[in-house]
């Protein structure tokens, strides 16, 4: 569009100060793209709405808010109906920001939504059918092939947090085989400043031949996924949907796989030049084509379609990477599911919730968590915790993310299913009051979940029609369903069931009041199934103690305090951990485990402190066994029925912490097998056999080694290093014989 026919958008942002220059960077690309189809002013400081409009006369007016949001205020958001106004959510499709979002958008009056994250609709799904994609893209000046010699044969950047699985294990793979350069993660906060962006980090794109990108457990499309290519790399990524449907083909335009079946295709690829140029070249067009800037034109479309658009339409968009339409209620296309990991674990809890399985339900939830501080995983283990009887460790995680909101995010309120999740654990743990007096804060927080606890609670409720869509909705229930749920829930944490409105009728989703039946404050009509258990009921006593538990608990996560805490924190790790101990933690937390060996009898010390807390913190949350003095490793004796492959397979997915060296003096094969291995007393005899026994072959790789205590790390070598052969010749090599 030219300059003199682009409509008029005024985007109001607020943006924390103190962002490093790569996340600046990236703000000023989305108004340089939005550029591209309207004449742009950027509002970045508290305003008077009607009076920014009066003075600029937009045709469009966009709100965005997300985790990059700073303190933020606009008057007078209600003027000027005739304006349209957009949201743009911008924010991982798992973060708590999605909350504070959409606060912000209620209070602002703004209906429909759009996100980069092609994964938002399905971890948002109360806002899917309001929310479009406008998905990333590439300014072709910047990213580009640039003429410098291709040095790198594989190159890591971002983090290796835990919620990059795909990521972690690549990088432990391919780095045992290739020749490889890491740059580190310098977070988002001052370190960031060093940080390579814009024309140096395509530069450095360009001097490498394959670059890994992954969009996190969400499996998102990210900025990566698209530079790499464009500035003339082979793109390795996860195969994934969002990649398929912006037009990624395995071994077409990019590398998809998972970690054991990459170097393989690399090597391929390296053995073949002119095929990996072929590869190299569909990569850049593809992006060169299709998802540049100047492509990204969705939010000009829904601007056109929404002032066309008649009584029964909807505006539509044809996948993640597609462009907007109008359809009817009845045309619509079928939505995209990015299939994050997590939504499998998150599902699961849910289904063992209803099948009566609160234990196992809340090993799911704790799955989620795991990867990310995840809101919808904090009600689903609220929920496991109250039906397991555990009020407390319920209350904690509430407040935990009502802190989150609060004082981390500055929200101005909390997201309604989380603040009905947390007067549902205050009821449970016994402090009826407490939950009476925070049901009638924030009056014009409405939500089903939150309405029907106001009205259990007995008290005065808004019902305007407005309701607040929520991050972590729970499952549908009829009333009689909820009502049960929560008897049950009270009755395994102690708590008596008479004096609450227990009503039956209406169903989770609908409008509160229609068709309810209410039994009011002291009859004690109790949902089918529940009895009263006065008798269990907690102490007076025992109550006041909890409840200075909980405030000290409060106290310890919030100000001052909190912030003395974070400033010992790295004397706490000093003294309690060394570095050793700090890094087995962190590639414990990372590696994708099914499982967890300790070899010799459990003991104290860093290292088992280490191992336990890697395990509890890996997403996968793998269980220990722990094999004594003269016992053997599990599935030893199952293994020659079901068969050495089957029994391998097990093998390169469990981690084996040997604290004992003669309780592992037979195990030398099958350590050699296995994803990770820790030897402790590597100064014994036992332990120096087994430590020579590992490193004489190839199967695995040595990660870390502390000689002077004894202790040392291996990890599988993954690809050529894993071949049943490897691991014999290992065998072999070594011998019988202690050094």
């Amino acid at each position: 569009m030219t300059p003199s026919n682009r409509p008029r958008l005024l985007f109001f942002r607020w943006a924390k100060p103190g962002l490093p220059g790569f996340l600046n960077r990236h703000l000023d690309e989305h108004v340089h793209t939005l550029g591209h189809f309207f004449e742009v002013r950027v509002i970045d400081t508290d305003c008077d709405y009607a009076a920014e409009c009066d003075a600029f006369t937009p045709d469009l007016c966009v709100f965005e808010s997300g985790v990059y949001a700073g303190e933020r205020s606009i008057r007078n958001t209600s003027s000027r109906p005739d304006i349209p106004k957009l949201g743009f959510l911008h924010s991982d499709p798992y973060d708590l920001a999605r909350a504070v979002f959409l606060s912000d958008m209620d209070r602002w009056g703004v209906q429909e939504f759009f996100t980069t994250s092609t994964a938002m609709a399905e971890y948002t799904p109360e806002i899917a059918e309001r929310l479009f994609v406008w998905p990333n893209s590439v300014d072709p000046a910047v990213f580009r092939a640039y003429p410098v010699e291709k040095n790198i044969p594989v190159l890591f950047t971002g983090s290796q947090e835990r919620h990059y699985p795909w990521r972690n294990a690549v990088g432990r793979v391919l780095s045992a085989s290739f020749a490889t350069m890491t740059l580190p993660h310098y977070g988002w906060g001052k370190g960031g400043g060093r940080t390579v962006f814009g024309e140096d980090y395509a530069r450095l794109l360009s001097a490498s031949i394959f670059v890994p990108a992954c969009g996190s457990m969400s499996r998102d499309l990210v900025r990566k996924h698209l530079e790499i290519p464009a500035a003339g790399a082979c793109l390795v990524a996860e195969d994934t949907p969002a990649l398929a449907a912006f037009g990624f083909v395995d071994m077409a335009n990019c590398v998809l796989g998972e970690a054991e079946e990459l170097p393989e295709k690399l090597d391929a690829l390296l053995a073949d030049p002119g095929r990996l140029a072929a590869i190299v070249r569909a990569g850049q067009d593809l992006v060169q084509e299709r998802h540049v800037q100047a492509r990204r034109s969705q939010v000009l479309e829904w601007l056109q379609l929404q002032a066309v658009r008649r009584p029964g339409e909807v505006i539509a968009q044809a996948g993640p990477a597609g462009n907007l339409f109008l359809a009817t209620e009845n045309s619509l296309p079928e939505p995209f599911t990015a299939g994050g990991r997590d939504r499998e674990f998150l599902a699961a809890g849910w289904q063992l919730l209803a099948e009566g399985e609160p234990g196992d339900a809340r090993r799911e939830f704790l799955k989620c968590l795991n990867y990310y501080f995840i809101p919808e995983a904090v009600v689903g283990a609220v929920f496991a915790e109250l039906a397991s009887g555990n009020a407390e460790a319920a209350r904690d995680f509430s407040t935990q993310a009502l802190v989150d909101t609060f004082t981390d995010r500055a929200a101005p309120d909390p997201d309604p299913v989380l603040w009905a999740t947390h007067l549902r654990a205050l009821l449970c743990a016994g402090e009826r009051r407490q939950a009476e007096a925070a049901a009638l804060q924030f009056g014009n927080l409405q939500h089903s979940e939150l309405d029907r606890m106001r009205r259990l609670l007995g008290v005065p409720m808004k019902n305007d029609g407005r309701f607040r869509a929520s991050v972590c909705p729970v499952p549908a229930r009829t009333q009689e369903g909820w009502d049960t749920e929560l008897a049950q829930q009270l009755t395994a944490c102690g708590q008596p069931l008479e004096g609450f409105c227990f009503g039956h009728g209406t169903l989770a989703g609908t409008e509160p009041g229609q068709g309810s039946r209410m039994v009011p404050v002291g009859a004690a009509r109790l949902p089918e199934g529940a009895t009263a258990l006065p008798g269990r009921a907690l102490s007076f006593t025992r109550r006041a103690r909890q409840r200075v538990l909980r405030r000290i608990r409060w106290r310890l996560r919030t100000g001052k305090v909190r912030a003395l805490r974070m400033a010992l924190s790295p004397l706490k790790q000093r003294v309690l951990t060394d570095g050793f101990s700090r890094f087995l933690t962190d590639v414990l937390r990372r590696e994708g485990l099914d499982s967890a060996l300790l070899f010799g009898e459990p003991s104290g010390g860093r290292l088992q402190r280490a191992l336990r807390q890697g395990l509890d913190l890996n997403p996968s949350r793998p269980p220990l066994t722990v094999v004594p003095p003269g016992g053997k490793f599990p599935g030893a004796a199952s293994a020659a029925s079901s068969g050495a492959g089957q029994e391998n397979k097990a093998r390169e997915r469990t981690a084996v912490f040997v604290a004992d060296p003669d309780a592992a003096a037979e195990a030398l094969e099958f350590l050699s097998g296995c994803a990770l291995v820790v030897l402790a007393d590597t100064l014994s005899p036992a332990g120096c056999w087994l430590l020579s026994g590992i490193t004489a072959g190839s199967a695995m790789v040595l990660l870390a080694h502390d000689p002077v205590r004894g202790t040392a790390l291996f990890g599988a070598a993954g690809g050529r290093g894993s071949q049943p052969a490897a691991k014999e010749n290992a065998v072999a090599r070594a011998g019988r014989s202690t050094p």
